[in-house]
């Protein structure tokens, strides 16, 4: 089921009326939400409930099992529980990968070996609850929380719909509690759910489905277009995933809100960031606390010298790359990007504002700049096609302008708004507008998703992963 579907239009209003009706009952009210949960992610395959059902079950199961003091025995069982969940997403998502990658390995040396291709289905979502479920299962294991006994709760942690599919990532410390203590209806905070869903959709439908047709015409055949496109291409790409990705976390937040259940921001404005290192704090903030608490760390972080810790942001953003997607394209884009970062572990430490300034916006631009050019890669389907682009853009004709299209319209009231409301968790939270002006910016909004929505129906792009 997608956020900007017509069935999730009907599905979330009857979730937040039963689920509030059974306010005074909270096993029911977690039992329903479970339940709603499973037939959100059924709505796509309901034959993959069943991955979701064994990695709760197991994790559950695992911090029972352990005693809570580092034990070896308590190793033995995190361990296994890891490498179970582990090894599941790597069956369904990088099985076929490892096979061609080994097949292309031996072809080196002569060798054509005749394995098949299977064709295995990937499960939508399973890098997200995966990982959830691994860091529960090191979270018990460093006593960071107690294992809960409540199942249903636990089952919910697991596939809670909002943020199921493309996370936020979220650890149990945050989330888990909130499913163990009645709450209470607050309507300041249902508004604020209502209205950033409502932006969540407008830069989902507005602006990433509208700018991801043309990047879709630019990329199909690079070689028809010259360097000025493809340069073009990659950067309606980044807004393209930006407003697709950050659109998806603001349904999802705002989707919680209604229930009254907080998840953490994902995006913080990553493209008013002043260098790479501070984009890297704002865009996908949970995955990248994920690895920062869960590899980063383990692996000494930054207490060993800075030669070690340049080399643990590589493992973190090559293992980061690898994640979004089985291909090495994916590779590429994670080890460029921990490149860019490695001059700042070199560089004195410079503190910048919580907010970049209007003489800052150079800086910024040339942030963004760097980074739509590395999504590239990200966007790329394969080397051969990866190989292809940066053919055109190297050796491509540099007498064409770009193909600007349509786009130039929707990015640069899109990134005004954006600037203007920086100072928030998103720009509709609070609008300095009497209350007409509000409800024309809601129902302009809404007007704008409708029509945009009527010739295209494009899936969110990290669904795949």
């Amino acid at each position: 089921m997608q956020f900007d579907t017509y069935t999730y239009a009907l599905f979330l209003p009857l979730v937040f009326f039963i689920y509030w009706g059974l306010r005074r009952h909270l096993k029911w009210q977690n039992l329903f939400l479970l339940i709603a949960s499973y037939v959100f992610y059924g709505w796509w395959d309901w034959k993959m409930l069943g991955l979701i059902v064994i990695t709760s079950l197991a994790t559950y199961s695992t911090a029972l099992f352990m005693r809570g003091d580092r034990s070896s025995h308590d190793k033995t069982w995190a361990a296994a529980n890891i490498v179970l969940n582990l090894g599941i997403l790597a069956v369904f998502k990088y099985l076929n990968f490892l096979r061609d990658s080994f097949v292309h390995l031996l072809g080196l040396f002569g060798l054509n070996p005749d394995w098949p291709t299977l064709n295995i289905l990937l499960p939508v979502g399973i890098s997200f609850y995966t990982f959830q479920a691994i860091s529960y299962t090191i979270d018990v294991y460093r006593g960071d929380v107690k294992p809960t006994r409540d199942v249903v709760a636990f089952g919910v942690f697991i596939a809670f719909f909002p943020q199921l599919v493309a996370g936020p990532i979220e650890r149990a410390t945050n989330l888990l509690p909130q499913f163990l203590r009645k709450k209470e209806f607050d309507y300041d905070t249902a508004v604020i759910g209502m209205r950033q869903i409502l932006w969540g959709l407008a830069k989902k439908v507005i602006i990433a489905d509208s700018v991801g047709y043309y990047v879709d015409q630019l990329l199909y055949n690079p070689y028809y277009y010259a360097a000025p496109s493809m340069i073009w291409a990659g950067i309606l790409f980044a807004v393209q995933i930006y407003a697709d990705f950050s659109g998806y976390s603001d349904i999802a937040i705002g989707s919680a809100r209604l229930l009254n259940i907080r998840l953490q921001p994902n995006f913080r404005y990553p493209f008013f960031s002043r260098n790479m290192k501070e984009l890297w704090q704002r865009w996908h903030i949970s995955l990248m606390t994920w690895f920062r608490h869960y590899v980063y760390f383990p692996l000494g972080g930054s207490r060993r010298g800075k030669w070690r810790t340049a080399l643990n942001i590589m493992i973190v953003f090559s293992l980061s790359g690898l994640w979004h997607g089985a291909d090495w394209t994916f590779v590429i884009w994670g080890t460029v990007n921990g490149l860019l970062l490695l001059p700042f572990v070199f560089m004195p430490r410079k503190r910048l504002s919580e907010h970049a300034t209007w003489r800052e916006l150079p800086q910024c631009l040339l942030t963004f700049f760097l980074f739509a050019m590395v999504f590239i890669a990200f966007r790329a389907n394969g080397i051969t096609h990866l190989g292809e682009i940066c053919d055109v853009i190297v050796n491509g004709s540099w007498s064409q302008r770009p193909v600007f299209g349509q786009p130039v319209f929707y990015i640069v009231p899109f990134f005004i708004i954006e600037w203007l409301g920086r100072r928030q968790e998103f720009p509709l939270e609070r609008l300095p507008f009497p209350t007409v002006v509000r409800w024309i910016i809601y129902w302009g909004l809404l007007a704008g998703i409708s029509i945009a929505s009527l010739d295209r129906n494009m899936q969110f792009i990290y669904f795949q992963f």
